[in-house]
């Protein structure tokens, strides 16, 4: 049976919640932003059709659940070392053809929201 690797917001939480709580104090790893914003999401009208996994300290997010291994489009929110959130869409893999934008934490819900209407992952009705 294959495993599938999309998880629910709430294990996807307590994961940034768990790396925040034994980050290292001299650790330059955001993740309390990873965990705000999957936070917002978690509780966003997102959180239903949205179908996200961790990979280390990423955050993947596609439409429909995956399976192991997975090759196809995914969008992945990384933090970078300098505090802010790395949005990078994997639609290809010559990086330079990717869209890919980095904002700082405050804006990092609202970059999503930007990212989904684009894409048109979700309807004005939904």
């Amino acid at each position: 049976m294959p495993e599938f690797m999309t998880r629910t917001w709430e294990s996807i939480r307590f994961h940034y919640t768990d790396l925040l709580a034994h980050q290292e104090p001299e650790s330059t790893v955001p993740f309390s932003a990873m965990l705000n914003l999957v936070t917002s999401i978690e509780h966003s009208r997102y959180a239903s059709g949205l179908c996200p996994w961790v990979s280390m300290h990423d955050l993947c997010i596609t439409q429909t659940p995956v399976v192991y291994p997975y090759h196809g489009p995914l969008l992945k929110i990384s933090p970078t070392p300098d505090g802010n959130l790395n949005f990078r869409y994997i639609d290809t893999i010559s990086e330079q053809h990717q869209w890919h934008r980095v904002v700082v934490p405050e804006h990092g819900f609202s970059r999503l929201e930007h990212f989904l209407e684009q894409l048109h992952w979700f309807t004005h009705a939904e």
